[in-house]
């Protein structure tokens, strides 16, 4: 297994061609790039600076804290029971955890040992200049098979984020890993820090489940894995369908149940959970046996805690939790697909009792999360400016399985026109029977969960919208680019669920 490289350390062996398409043209403009931070952080995530004039200007500094994430085929066996030709970072599933501090300058050299195929990577919910956001044919190119791609920028924030391949659906092949971002100066008290990574498992390919989808097999109710699932609801029915997949395993931090994930805290001990939801269709129900959840920050930002038995989370969204130890024992943490097909668990065990999973399917407390609890610690109001609304809504056809933003399924959707210095305001409701949890691309966006105004709506860059539902939330127009606005349901951004927001003159 290949060891991520650190403090400059291990730069690669690239000709000067690839360097030059693939990483230098990237420094090269990012150096002349106007970085504006619209939500600058300190003290665990507090935000303290929305100001669009705070840009500055980025120069590349000597010996920033680097990485190499070399992606490659891998065989890979999670749950157990079939070997499965998928792909990995580094040799392993999650890839190589990033961890660096705010204020320093990160270098990611992505590294494509695919034979014949191209990839990318995106750090999602970080803030970076577009030409670093690694969307293809939107923000950048493809990295060929046997080409590197060099990120280089800033870390402008703190908290809890990941990153995943942007190509396909080669997420669900393996492709992420956790992206940790230590404040300047913690104010959080913890004794022990874990990554809990989420994710959803086929022994299938991919592609061929999604080609079943389009042909038809989401209303016949087919197999998408190796046991079939029941009738997905239609389009015009008003029951939620919950699931277009039914997946052959459920995962945390990359492992199945029959060999759970451990982790040991003594009698007393306050855990930081760093949760993150990278599966590719599946929204978790998470709670961990015994112990109540003190929610402390979400999709980065810190929020005033707010104390729950559980939390659903959405495909991209990160969430912070605090758990008390309350007891010697063995505990197991449980994250419940919201369609009940299964669950991924890990044990929180004491050193003085052995780890033991229960697997049986749990009962949630009374108490669960929702966005009217996520309350900023310090106000969030945007920068005065002029406002463009955008009304839209989440549309789809599950016969021909094409989903789009009001009616219009990516590539062949208009883009969405901005201008630096405007406040951009968003209406989205849910047109179909499905949920999506969208996510905004160099941003972050205040949720504006109620009707009237609250100067600390909470920030965050993805959010769930319900069947039938609606989303309000608006975004400082502060980092020019090309940005990706997208259901992060990795089958319905391939089938078109996607637009493009661009900045213009």
């Amino acid at each position: 297994m290949s060891r991520a490289v650190r403090d400059g350390q291990g730069r690669g062996g690239w000709s000067r061609r690839d360097l030059l398409r693939f990483g230098g043209w990237s420094l090269v403009a990012v150096a002349g790039a106007q970085i504006s931070p619209p939500l600058a952080t300190r003290d665990g995530g507090a935000l303290h600076a929305l100001e669009t004039s705070a840009a500055r200007p980025y120069v590349p500094r000597p010996n920033p804290t680097q990485y190499v994430l070399k992606i490659a085929p891998a065989d890979l066996n999670p749950d157990g029971r079939r070997v499965v030709p998928a792909m990995a970072i580094n040799g392993a599933m999650p890839g190589t955890e990033i961890r660096v501090k705010e204020g320093e300058v990160v270098r990611l050299q992505v590294e494509n040992h695919l034979p014949r195929q191209p990839t990318s990577m995106h750090w999602h919910g970080i803030l970076v200049p577009a030409v670093m956001d690694g969307v293809p044919d939107v923000s950048t190119y493809p990295v060929d098979a046997g080409r590197v791609f060099i990120a280089e920028f800033p870390i402008l924030q703190s908290g809890t984020y990941w990153y995943h391949s942007h190509l396909d659906l080669q997420e669900q092949l393996g492709l992420s890993g956790a992206f940790i971002i230590e404040p300047r100066r913690e104010s959080l008290a913890y004794d022990r820090d874990y990554v809990v990574l989420l994710s959803d498992w086929l022994h299938t390919d991919p592609a061929a489940a999604l080609a079943k989808l389009r042909a038809g097999d989401a209303m016949k109710g087919m197999n998408m894995g190796e046991t079939a699932m029941p009738p997905a609801a239609g389009m015009a029915m008003n029951k939620p369908d919950l699931s277009d997949i039914k997946y052959d395993a459920f995962l945390l931090n990359g492992k199945g149940n029959q060999d759970p994930w451990t982790c040991v805290a003594k009698r007393g001990d306050r855990i930081r959970f760093r949760l993150i939801n990278g599966g590719s269709s599946t929204y978790f129900r998470f709670m961990i046996d015994g112990h109540r959840l003190r929610i402390t920050h979400a999709d980065g930002p810190a929020l005033q805690p707010v104390e729950v038995d559980n939390l659903l989370i959405g495909m991209g969204e990160c969430y912070d939790a605090i758990v008390t130890v309350g007891s010697s024992g063995s505990f197991t943490i449980r994250a419940v697909a919201q369609d009940g097909s299964g669950q991924a668990v890990g044990v929180l065990h004491t050193p003085d009792v052995p780890a033991k999973a229960d697997l049986s399917m749990p009962t949630f407390g009374p108490r669960a999360l929702s966005y009217a609890d996520l309350v900023a610690l310090e106000p969030t109001t945007l920068p005065a400016g002029p406002v463009r609304e955008f009304s839209l809504d989440a549309t789809g056809d599950m016969a021909k399985y094409v989903w789009s933003i009001s009616d219009q399924a990516y590539p062949n959707a208009e883009p969405l026109l901005i201008q630096q210095g405007e406040r951009v305001r968003i209406t989205l409701t849910n047109k179909t029977s499905m949920w999506h949890p969208f996510h905004l691309h160099g941003h972050f966006f205040r949720l504006l969960t109620g009707t009237a105004e609250n100067p600390r709506y909470p920030i965050k860059h993805t959010a769930n919208l319900a069947p039938g539902g609606a989303l309000r939330f608006e975004f400082a127009a502060d980092n020019p680019g090309k940005w990706f606005f997208h259901c992060h349901n990795s089958y319905h951004l391939e089938a078109g669920m996607a637009r493009v927001f661009i900045y213009t003159v």
